[in-house]
């Protein structure tokens, strides 16, 4: 597997995200409820695996009164910037290609002449001394660069950082919203070239099946204790101490079409509440199949860690590729580990 990014921000918080200021924000998403809120000056970094070749998929858009409406992708080792992607409203509306802070390649496609309308970013970066750095907007092929793409003597990146440095002239107030992040590397032989469209959505606990081992926090459904988006904390909850103990919940009906379903994965937040190094599992179940669990997670004191399931690309029960009706029968959950 080379995905090495998947983020839509539809468990409505912004957990696993380095951030300075933003919020997950209802009603902005380009898929689904939720999208990544900047207001001018805030950004979201995203931590990397030390890549010297990467792809990049953001789907972005700047809204607001303000006539200053500036975008930046950066990809940096640490605190150095290895290059940049900007689009500058209305000085330069054109995607503009940066290594370190020197501007090599200017697009041709306008961007951000309507206020608030999504543009799907894609960059293609290898970092070398003969690399390269290429785009895409909605798929179409916009600007690229080759050459020397070390502004140092770094060799790979660490981060994307992204930042709404629009301005507020006048007194007026701009917002930048991304949503269906996702970054590829190149290795595997899967997902290890460019990201393509891609759109990420939720799909909830709306059921109860016959296992249920938890200890729920009221006297109700299991899955309406964990149905919360966001997460309600220790408001309600289902627990367990004892290892290898599950909760299976029926999932809400996805309501698409005709569609390609690339990947699904399950993803929670949870706390270890003793403080003692417990893990978890989360599962999934396919109609006809077994349970599928992803590797064990160790908990922190806190829902302050993403906690992700196996990623599946095919569905186990036949290996072959994902089907709505597959998704619409599909259960999802969580076993207790040591």
């Amino acid at each position: 597997m080379t995905r090495v990014i998947s983020e839509g921000f539809e468990m409505g918080d912004l957990v696993g995200i380095v951030t300075n200021g933003g919020a997950a924000d209802s009603g902005r998403g380009r898929s689904g409820t939720y999208a990544g809120g900047m207001s001018t000056g805030e950004s979201f970094t995203f931590t990397l695996s030390n890549l010297d070749e990467f792809y990049v998929r953001v789907p972005f858009y700047v809204y607001g009164t303000s006539t200053n409406r500036r975008f930046r992708l950066y990809w940096m080792k640490d605190s150095t910037v290895l290059g940049c992607i900007l689009v500058d409203f209305p000085t330069s509306p054109f995607v503009n290609i940066q290594v370190g802070s020197t501007t090599v390649a200017i697009g041709t496609t306008r961007l951000f002449d309507v206020n608030g309308t999504y543009y799907s970013l894609e960059v293609h970066i290898k970092i070398s001394d003969t690399g390269d750095i290429e785009t895409k907007i909605d798929g179409n092929v916009e600007v690229s660069y080759s050459g020397d793409t070390k502004p140092g003597a770094d060799t790979y990146a660490n981060k994307i950082y992204i930042l709404n440095n629009s301005s507020h002239d006048l007194g007026s107030s701009s917002f930048m919203f991304i949503d269906d992040i996702a970054v590829n590397d190149t290795a595997g032989g899967v997902d290890d070239s460019w990201c393509g469209d891609g759109h990420i959505i939720l799909l909830k606990p709306n059921g109860d099946t016959a296992t249920l081992d938890l200890t729920p926090s009221a006297a109700v459904g299991h899955y309406t204790l964990v149905d919360d988006i966001p997460t309600d904390g220790d408001t309600t909850y289902v627990e367990g101490s004892v290892v290898d103990e599950e909760d299976i919940y029926d999932l809400q009906a996805c309501g698409l079409g005709e569609v390609i379903i690339n990947r699904i994965w399950t993803e929670a937040r949870a706390k270890d509440t003793a403080s003692t190094g417990q893990n978890i599992a989360l599962i999934t179940k396919a109609s006809g199949g077994a349970e599928v669990s992803g590797g064990d997670v160790p908990l922190l004191s806190s829902y302050s860690k993403k906690i992700l399931g196996a990623e599946e690309l095919v569905n186990p029960v036949d290996s072959n590729p994902w089907e709505v009706a597959d998704i619409d029968a599909l259960q999802g959950g969580v076993r207790t580990r040591s």
